[in-house]
């Protein structure tokens, strides 16, 4: 089980139910207002495999500054090009893809909230030898699940 740290980690955990979310974020939970909920963000690291157009053709969402207060897009760049974040042995490759959404929205019960939960993500590349705000378009490149995993903060 992920333990919660001060920094950026991004935690690779095999079980992602939701009483394991629960148990990981149960001070939050706890603090909560009446009417207030927490977001719990969870991550997914792709890999580039090459253009392709999907033979589907749709409006693509863009990728948001600012998923929560906390986690802006600076301080994730600054996090991600200063240590290594990932629980589990990795080292990026060029046209790595993180990306980071809104997972899951529980209330002060610790229980799951879907008609709130609004889609919004952050994306970041591998280029150059360092992680850059930027994203792929679903509709003519094909990435790769490698893994994926709830973030801790």
């Amino acid at each position: 089980m992920c333990n919660r740290k001060e920094r950026l980690e991004l935690c690779a955990c095999s079980d992602m139910k939701i009483d394991k979310i629960q148990e990981l974020y149960s001070d939050e939970i706890k603090s909560l207002g009446k009417k207030d909920f927490l977001k719990v963000i969870k991550w997914k690291l792709n890999k580039f495999l090459g253009k392709e157009w999907s033979e589907m053709d749709g409006l693509m969402i863009m990728p948001s500054q600012n998923l929560t207060q906390e986690l802006t897009e600076d301080f994730i760049l600054k996090e991600l090009n200063r240590q290594n974040c990932f629980d589990f042995n990795y080292k990026p490759n060029e046209g790595d893809n993180l990306i980071f959404e809104i997972g899951w929205l529980l209330n002060k019960r610790g229980k799951r909230v879907k008609h709130k939960l609004e889609y919004k993500y952050s994306s970041y590349i591998f280029k150059n030898e360092k992680w850059i705000a930027d994203s792929y378009n679903p509709f003519y490149e094909k990435t790769e699940i490698i893994k994926e995993g709830i973030l801790k903060l």
